[in-house]
Formats: structure tokens, sequence, C-alpha cells
């Protein structure tokens, strides 16, 4: 997760309230409860103990957050002080008047080569705090107006700025008994009511891709957390032979021609595939999408169960000669 989104909610006068830190879909990954008021404090202490430190934060107080950062610990937000650009006068003349735009091409494909201690996800090491959109406005420093998401056309309209004002809003109606318990109780409530609404979020997440991907496709989680869809596997041919004993062996009519050519692949052995038909139009360009060297090696290609592999995996296979090779990749792909 390389966003992220931050906020408090307040629960009662007593106490500092719930400080809680959400991926753009609402699914809660930091939550800590405070005994006084709200403050960037709260949020530099989860975003400090994760392992990964995300590339986009969003918070309503984005130059509050990025100060405190980076005084407890040196450059946490840069470039810029976690602005998109730095704060010139006509930096902040452009974007004021909408002139100006800051393109984030690793929110979708990974830096090749990555920088170092970059992401996992996206290879940056660069560390932005943005303003929350209903909230850009309330800063009296003009620079600020380089923290607006607006700036990124990657992130405009791709996330929802307000998922953790939509996630209090419905837990509103716990206030009722959860300001009545104990702070031990209510702490053990509190996280069990997120338990269940990530995954409850996470179910219904998985529903909406059920609705585009194919009725046999399956889907899993990485090792990042992120679900990804995996290709169908291939229906194998059957083979048969008319020996008896298992002492004859398989008469094969192939020869060095056809082999070069992978998709007449016919009956070469018991234990290889049988490709009855020529590949779509679809297979064969996603087939050479693969092997094209001009794309990023990095680039997740196919996942099965834990194992994740990128372009350059299939680089090392080899092309039409390699029978067994291309047998991989049918695997793999289709």
């Amino acid at each position: 997760m390389n966003i992220v989104r931050l906020l408090t909610k307040h629960f009662c006068c007593l106490v500092g309230g719930l400080a809680v830190i959400t991926c753009p879909c609402g699914v809660v990954y930091s939550v800590k409860f405070n005994l006084r008021a709200e403050s960037p404090r709260d949020y530099v202490d989860m975003l400090l103990s994760w392992k990964h430190f995300p590339n986009i934060s969003v918070y309503d107080y984005a130059r509050g957050l990025a100060v405190h950062a980076n005084r407890r610990q040196l450059d946490t937000f840069e470039p810029f002080q976690g602005r998109l650009l730095e704060p010139t006068v006509e930096n902040i003349k452009q974007a004021s008047e909408g002139k100006l735009k800051v393109h984030m091409p690793w929110l979708k494909n990974p830096k090749v080569p990555e920088d170092k201690n970059g992401h996992p996800l996206t290879g940056s090491s660069e560390h932005y705090a943005l303003s929350d959109v209903f909230h850009q406005s309330n800063s009296q420093d003009p620079s600020d107006v380089l923290r607006k998401i607006g700036l990124v056309p990657e992130l405009v309209g791709q996330i929802n700025s307000q998922c953790v004002e939509q996630l209090f809003s419905g837990m509103r109606k716990n206030n009722y008994f959860l300001n009545m318990t104990t702070p031990s109780n209510h702490i053990f409530l509190q996280r069990n009511i997120l338990h269940h609404h990530n995954v409850a979020r996470n179910q219904k997440t998985k529903e909406e891709f059920c609705k585009i991907v194919p009725a046999n496709t399956e889907m899993q989680l990485d090792s990042h957390g992120k679900m990804m869809v995996l290709p169908p596997q291939p229906v194998l041919c059957t083979m048969s032979s008319s020996r008896s004993n298992n002492s004859e062996e398989l008469q094969t009519s192939t020869d060095d021609s056809e082999l070069d050519d992978f998709t007449s692949l016919q009956k070469i052995t018991p234990s290889r595939a049988c490709w009855g038909q020529e590949l779509l139009d679809i297979q064969t360009q996603q087939l050479e999408d693969i092997i094209d060297k001009n794309r990023s090696p990095t680039e997740h290609i196919a996942y099965v169960n834990n194992l994740v592999l990128s372009r350059s995996d299939f680089w090392s296979i080899g092309l039409g000669s390699e029978v067994n090779g291309m047998v991989t990749i049918q695997n793999t792909m289709f």
C-alpha cells in the first residue's frame, strides 16, 4: 500500500479519540487510541512503525504532518518537505491558476531501476504529504497549494480522500455503548469492529471484481495484500496409444520444423501437453507482450499461488525452439 488516508474520530469529550490510517479503498491498516487531543504526532507514530513508509499520505493538515515527521526523523517527507514541487513563486502561481501538473508514472508502473530504499510496489523513495480535498483551502501558507491532489493526473478521480469520514459516519451508531465501556473493553470491541469492517470491505471488493472477470478465474492476495487475478489453467489434451503392456513407444509424426512453431505442437511424449488448436489473436498479443524486451522487466505478469513472476522471468525461457519453455508460458498465462 503506497497511498494512505489519515484522520481522527472523537468519541467523547473525555478522551482524545480514535486515530486510524486507511488505504483509499477504506481498509483500516493502523489504529491508535488517543488520551489527548489529535495532533500530527499520532499519525507519525503509526507511519514510522510501518515496514514500508507510504509514498503518499493524505491528511487534513498536511503541512503540520510533514514538518513534525521531518523534525522527528530527518527527510521523512522528501523532496520539498512533502510538497509536489519546489515552492518557488512561479510554481505557486501556476498551481493556483490550475496550469501545473505533476506526473507520477510510478503509481501505475514501478520505477526501473528502483530508487534506493524505494517502496516495493512503486520503486520510488519519494514521500509526499497531500491535503484532503475538502480541507486543501484551509491553509494560510501559499506554498500549500503544491499539496493539492488535483495536481497529480494519476490521482485525480482514482482515490477517495473521504474514505475515513465515510468509515466514521457508519460507526457513529456504536458510540452509545462504546462510550460507556471501560478502556480495555473499549479497545477490544473497537478493534473487533474494525476487523469485521476490513473483512466486509475486502469481500465487497472481491465481489465487484467477480462481475468483470471470467467465472472460472481464481483470485487471491499476494505477499503485499493486493488482490490478484490468476489466469485460468489450460485444458490439456488427452493422449492415448495403441500399445499394450506399456512396452511400445508412442509414435509421433512431428519433425524439426513443426517443433519450431509451438502453436501447432502435437503429441511428442506422454508427459507433454498437446495443444490441438492455434492461439487466439488476443493470446498471441499477450505472448508478444510478455517477451517484449522494451517493456519494464519488473512488471508483474503472472501469479501462481504465492509466487509472483515478472516479465524478466519469462525472457530466460526462450522462444519457439524451446518447446518446454513455450508450454510453460501457456500454462502460466492462459
